[in-house]
């Protein structure tokens, strides 16, 4: 005899396979990004491809359902072609993608690309998409065969296990496995779980009892009435379908505002949704079969949709109150990110919990109102396929016509109006008396009246702009203003004015900033954008055909058309509004839209690149921040190996990367992605970002002067003060040979389209607050690590005034070295007028104790210390020399000990670029200075490692490092100018 397992069993297996469904959601999105170029294309095809695919499944099973005769056996079967298809998955894209790009887009130039990606992404998905979309219909419908005492319950249990199941993945996705194990891994996992569900439904299913499906002969024969219910609570599916769809889209780009675009943002926007919807349909799981009237509840909860979801924007701003004042709340810690990501939940379910609790609640109420009118088990799979047929439409309407069309509010308001309308419609359908059918129309245009009030209703710009998820606070009304907002396809593109200066904002993060006043210092993202353009055209002047990925505001592509040698610049950038907003910055970046040889295309870069069939003299990347989710594959390994194909032999490539928010391993990935496949770079300091330009073919060419007889190119320069090559050479950090040893010491692994560490671990480093720009800072450190390795320091600026109102930094660091030399000969205070008060007091205490030092020999040495480190990283050797001059003939000098004569010589050495002097001083303090010195034994180790790198004794290195290194302080150990200089020793060929 066979007997019926609990029913709960089922419902344990249904919870890991929503697990495995939306582990499948979210890493389409990573892989298809990776093909379209951007994060929002791709989860909305995702959506579509992923919805549309199980409509048809669902639209198959409710056609076949009658002749399958074990239901939960062809469920087993169709989970094990979804984990077959999963074990595939990678193999084949990488397949299919490497032959796109190679054969399909160069052949087609442009002309069906889109088309041609879309249609092969949808392929890729679509198989295991229609075999998912018949796993709830044949799961459901078996078990009503199996259980038939169950009805509505299990419907309800059924849908919340597999959403609760699908929350969950969502989270162990986009938090543990893409991290841990890649994209590969990732989809392997999800894939075997499918295999082992099919396995055990297979097993369960081979020892249930046999039901029969009821023939449809038996089943009661529908009237007009019935069809006419039926047709209504299909198009009820529908548009409840399209309109949750529609609000997830709205509500997740306006979460974005207050949580940041980063995917870990996404993952937590996507599980509260769909938490919210399984807390729906399993409170209502023994409810179901108690309603006397359900067509009446299923108008009714479309109703309290429209309603809570116009709540949900009445109420955005209380919750961006609650992020400001989590974010006030939490240290900027790992603990602090956990409670911020669970804040970012809390969030999220504020705003989305009532809508989609109700819509939770629909399926279930909609499949029970007709299976309960003798519509049979083909009833699931038609609710379902409905349903799921409108998300598709919702979703595709709000990512390409609606957002840009309406925006957030009035898209919610569509939505809303979607729901009220055919409520009422299903009431008015189904209605037994005109009296009830002219009620509910007079219901109806109240709501719809409602709606449209709330539509007119004005929204705080200025705080949806804000981008409180990085500082923390919004900005003042009394000070900054909107003068540009729009939902592009995209993101949300706003431009704000904070005085005089303007910026353009991309989802809240500040993506250019520009002075408008001519009488002001520029902003600080001028420099960096002006640099961007003149950086490469200095070392390839005569450079025709560019490209520049990412418009910004438009500074970069303008600069780069001051070259009178230019023929042809294409700027490429992905969101529209980006391109309207930075209209605003003119005159400063009129070239970029009225020089005949500037083409903006709005595209993705490397759709563009593949169609476009060109190859360029230079071009610029100037990405977003690689927290952002889909930037960081502009920054991979998988990104740089095509992009150099599109570049001439002899090309260039300059990279912005941010030196902020990042910490030094993060930033590793960067470089060492792009290392694989460029033979040479420089690295160029502009403020707290870096600038690198690369070349296939190494060695990179010099900097040349050419740029400045170019006399728009010179006038811009000029205006941000750069006067001569000079000053161009005077931001460069190192190059490849150098630095490449310190990012591959760090035990990161390159950053990866298919290993997106960057992706996944930059948001956390953004939070944290962490910081690289140790390594933008190594040319002002007081050992000169980087002039001692790499064997280019770039010649200090002697001069130390400008001829505008601005000024690089550097020329600022000059003018405060010469102070401090000046006031440390001459006593006189009142020309301190750029020094810090420590320099100031150091310079003064130097200048007094010069000829009555008794006694505190100690207290000149150090003040000496302070003087040399504000001086010596930015005046030539002759300009510093004189300090040294006035020291050894002073009387302190004659009353030092052999120690603090020592370092003076030692910090000479360093001034004089000695390092065979450097090590024999810095080894003698090493062994002579008292314990308790640990800053001084931190340097002292420091220059002698340098010293004995750059002499070749690498010997003499590794025994410093063995005696000393062990016995610093964390914080020394910890510095990155140690860390590269132990990173050339440890890379250094064994010494006998």
């Amino acid at each position: 005899m066979t007997t019926r397992l609990p029913v709960s069993i089922f419902f344990a297996l249904f919870t890991l396979s929503g697990f495995a469904g939306l582990i499948y959601e979210s890493i389409w999105s990573h892989y298809l990004k990776l093909f379209l170029g951007h994060a929002a294309y791709a989860q909305t095809l995702v959506l579509a491809i992923f919805m549309g695919g199980m409509a048809i499944g669902s639209w198959l099973v409710s056609r076949f359902t009658q002749r399958i005769a074990n239901l939960l056996m062809g469920y087993a079967f169709a989970e094990l072609g979804i984990g077959l298809l999963a074990i595939a998955f990678h193999r084949v894209f990488l397949l299919l993608t490497g032959w796109a790009f190679d054969s399909v887009m160069p052949a087609l130039g442009g002309t069906g690309v889109d088309l041609f990606k879309w249609t092969l992404a949808s392929l890729l998905i679509l198989p295991a998409s229609i075999l998912l979309g018949t796993t709830f219909p044949l799961m459901s419908a078996g078990i009503l065969r199996v259980y038939p005492e169950a009805g509505g319950r299990s419907l309800s249990m059924l849908y919340f296990t597999n959403s609760f199941g699908a929350a969950v993945g969502v989270l162990a996705s986009g938090f543990y496995l893409i991290d841990h194990l890649g994209l590969p891994g990732t989809i392997l996992t999800a894939g075997l779980i499918n295999v082992t569900l099919a396995l055990g439904v297979w097993l369960i299913a081979k020892r249930s009892p046999a039901v029969a499906a009821i023939p449809a002969a038996s089943l009661p024969v529908q009237d007009a009435a019935g069809r006419k219910i039926m047709r209504a609570v299909l198009i009820l599916a529908f548009a409840t379908g399209a309109a949750s769809f529609i609000y997830e889209i709205t509500w997740i780009r306006m979460l974005t505002l207050g949580l940041g675009a980063s995917t870990h943002s996404f993952e937590v926007m996507l599980a509260a949704f769909i938490l919210a919807m399984s807390l729906g349909a399993f409170w209502f799981r023994n409810r179901i079969a108690l309603l006397k009237n359900d067509l009446a509840w299923l108008a009714g909860l479309l109703v309290a949709k429209a309603f809570f979801a116009v709540y949900a924007v009445w109420i955005y701003s209380d919750v961006l109150d609650f992020i400001h004042w989590t974010l006030t709340a939490v240290q900027r810690s790992d603990a602090g990110y956990a409670v911020s990501t669970f804040s970012g939940m809390v969030a999220s379910m504020l705003v989305m919990f009532p809508t989609a609790f109700c819509a939770g609640m629909t399926l279930p109420l909609a499949t029970h109102a007709l299976t309960s009118r003798g519509v049979g088990e083909s009833a699931i799979g038609k609710v379902y396929g409905a349903n799921t047929a409108g998300c598709i439409v919702g979703a595709a309407f709000a990512t390409h016509v609606g957002m840009e069309l309406a925006g957030v509010k009035g898209l919610t308001g569509i939505g809303a109006l979607l729901d009220v309308l055919v409520g009422i419609f299903v009431l008015t359908a189904t209605a037994v008396s005109a009296r009830r059918t002219r009620s509910f129309a007079v219901i109806g245009v109240l709501l719809v009246i409602g709606v449209a009030a709330f539509m007119s209703a004005q929204l705080d710009l200025l705080r949806m702009s804000s981008g409180v998820y990085r500082q923390g606070r919004f900005m003042d009304p009394k000070f900054q203003k909107v003068a540009f907002y729009r939902d592009g396809k995209t993101a949300t593109i706003a431009v704000t004015d904070d005085g005089s200066i303007r910026m353009i904002r991309t989802n809240g993060k500040v993506d250019a900033s520009v002075e408008r006043n001519p009488e002001r210092k520029n902003a600080l993202d001028e420099p960096t954008m002006v640099l961007a353009a003149t950086l490469p055209l200095a070392m390839k002047p005569d450079a025709e055909l560019i490209a520049n990925i990412g418009f910004g505001s438009g500074l970069t592509t303008h600069t780069l058309l001051a070259s009178p040698k230019l023929k042809e610049l294409d700027s490429i950038e992905i969101e529209r509004s980006m391109i309207e907003g930075a209209k605003l910055f003119q005159p400063r970046n009129i070239r970029a839209y009225t020089d005949p040889r500037s083409h903006i295309y709005i595209e993705d870069a490397k759709t563009f690149f593949a169609s476009a069939g060109k190859r360029y003299d230079v071009i610029v990347s100037e990405p977003s921040n690689p927290w952002v989710s889909g930037v960081s594959t502009l920054f991979s390994e998988e990104f740089y190996g095509q992009v150099k194909r599109y570049l001439k032999d002899d090309g260039l490539l300059v990279q912005w990367v941010q030196a902020y928010e990042i910490n030094p391993g993060l930033l590793s990935t960067i470089f060492q992605a792009l290392g694989k496949h460029f033979a040479d770079y420089t690295v160029y300091r502009t403020g707290a970002d870096l600038l690198v330009v690369a070349t296939v073919k190494g060695p990179l060419p010099p900097l040349s002067d050419k740029v400045f007889s170019y006399p728009q190119f010179a006038a811009d320069l000029r205006y941000l003060g750069f006067e001569n090559v000079g000053d161009l050479q005077a931001l460069r950090l190192a190059g490849r040979a150098v630095l490449h040893p310190l990012f591959t010491s760090t035990g990161f692994p390159p950053n990866s389209d298919f290993f997106p560490i960057l992706d996944q671990r930059a948001p956390r480093s953004r939070f944290r607050a962490e910081t690289s720009e140790e390594l933008g800072l190594m040319r002002s450190e007081l050992v000169p690590v980087l002039a001692l390795l790499d064997g280019d320091w770039p010649t200090p600026l002697s001069r130390v005034q400008s001829g505008g109102i601005n000024r690089p930094q550097r020329v600022d660091r000059t003018l405060v070295g010469a102070e401090a030399i000046g006031v440390m000969l001459t006593g006189a205070a009142d020309s301190a007028r750029a020094l810090s008060p420590a320099q100031a007091d150091a310079s003064l205490l130097t200048h007094a104790l010069l000829d009555n030092c008794a006694g505190a020999g100690g207290p000149f040495v150090d003040a000496l210390t302070e003087v040399a480190q504000a001086a010596m990283p930015y005046l030539n050797t002759a300009e510093a020399a004189v300090m040294f001059d006035r020291v050894r003939a002073s009387k302190c000098y004659a009353s030092l000990n052999e120690v603090q004569r020592r370092h003076i010589a030692w910090l000479q050495a360093i001034n004089d670029l000695d390092p065979a002097a450097m090590y024999t001083h810095a080894e003698f303090l090493l062994r002579n200075t008292p314990a308790g010195r640990e800053p001084e034994h931190g340097l002292y180790v420091l220059s002698a490692l340098t010293a004995a790198l750059a002499t070749g004794h690498i010997a003499e290195a590794r025994a410093v490092r063995d005696a000393y290194v062990a016995k610093l302080s964390k914080k020394s150990r910890d510095m990155l100018s140690m860390s590269l200089v132990l990173a050339h020793i440890a890379r250094a060929p064994p010494t006998r």
